[in-house]
């Protein structure tokens, strides 16, 4: 009942209104006293009816003002993502451009001659620990010839084709390196295991080798040159039977994350 009242009354309303707004002659002439009491009486009707109108007009604007808000927000976020991005690129072209800067320098130094090469395979199933390298015969490769990064030595090449080699790298329990212990006169041999650290075998119990200490070749294996770093000793243990402690070493280069080595040639 409320709601045909509220119709009826609208309905009124929009009638009188409209010969309220007219400029016919009818009511141009002798009305006028007529006219202002029916806008008195139709007026809050009219406002009524009108609220609502201007309500979904700003609702309307709103909510366009909004879509606009949340695309700007969204090609905000699209910027802020792509800089991110970007951002953690950075320290990566870092790693990579100093890990180049360090191949160089190897490559520069005088005393030996070397060949750069890519680590594009590997082969380190169980005990044995390889990579192929895309360098061969054509290269002046040679089996026995060193592998190493500006951080140490990586292994040596055992087997040569044309245009690849495969590495043994000083992880492989057929891996042997003699090393001398960085500033002092301890001196053993570093074999592999299949694992992630090496042993330093040979060691007397007598010998003044800590956790800590550095490795370097000794050069008196006859394929290693003198000085290339190996490793460093990470646990000594000599509360063991025998006369030699048990020495685990960590190799300076991972052999998971082998990219870029030089070949020693000469």
């Amino acid at each position: 009942m409320k709601g045909t009242l509220v119709i009826i009354t609208a309905v009124i309303a929009l009638v009188v209104s409209f010969f309220l707004f007219t400029d016919i002659a009818f009511f141009s002439r002798g009305y006028a006293r007529t006219k202002l009491f029916a806008s008195d009486m139709v007026g809050p009707t009219l406002k009524v009816i009108s609220s609502p109108v201007h309500l979904i007009g700003d609702l309307f604007d709103g909510y366009v003002n909004l879509v606009g808000v949340k695309k700007r927000n969204a090609d905000l976020q699209r910027r802020l993502d792509a800089l991110t991005a970007e951002n953690q690129k950075i320290p990566e072209l870092e790693k990579e451009n100093n890990r180049l800067k360090g191949l160089l320098n190897l490559r520069d130094q005088k005393e030996h001659q070397m060949v750069a090469a890519r680590v594009v395979g590997e082969d380190v199933a169980n005990w044995f620990k390889c990579v192929i390298i895309d360098k061969g015969r054509v290269n002046g490769i040679r089996e026995r010839m060193p592998v190493v990064t500006a951080s140490g030595v990586v292994g040596q090449a055992v087997e040569v084709s044309k245009w690849h080699a495969k590495v043994m790298i000083l992880n492989d329990a057929n891996s042997a390196i003699d090393v001398y212990v960085v500033g002092k006169h301890s001196r053993g041999i570093i074999e592999g295991n299949g694992r992630n650290t090496v042993k330093m075998k040979y060691v007397l119990k007598t010998d003044d080798v800590e956790t800590g200490d550095r490795l370097i070749t000794s050069g008196k294996d006859s394929i290693y040159p003198k000085g290339l770093a190996v490793g460093i000793v990470i646990n000594v243990n000599k509360n063991m039977p025998g006369l030699f402690a048990d020495i685990d070493v960590m190799p300076f280069n991972n052999y998971k994350k082998l990219d870029e080595v030089m070949v020693v040639t000469q």
